[in-house]
């Protein structure tokens, strides 16, 4: 897996199953299942900040990394571990 890629955009938010389909600058491509996140948020106070303020399909792309308007962001490189983690485990 490459390290250190940023991503270049997001293609798709499905925010009702919290998946977001997202592009790489070096042109890798997927789709992260953020359910274990946000499914589940009671101990994580700027993901209980964007699911009262239904803020989850307002996601961007800034310097890289996936971020929120309340500042909350995922780092790319964890995005496309979880991607390619989810893959394998729907593959098997």
């Amino acid at each position: 897996m490459e390290l250190g890629t940023q991503l270049k955009r997001i293609k798709r938010v499905d925010a009702d199953r919290y998946r977001i389909a997202l592009e790489y600058s070096d042109g890798f491509r997927g789709t992260v299942d953020l359910h274990f996140i946000f499914g589940n948020p009671t101990k994580k106070p700027l993901v209980l900040e964007i699911l009262r303020g239904q803020l989850f399909g307002k996601c961007f792309v800034e310097s890289g990394a996936l971020a929120w308007p309340n500042g909350y962001e995922l780092c790319p490189d964890a995005l496309r571990l979880w991607i390619s983690e989810q893959r394998k485990h729907r593959a098997a």
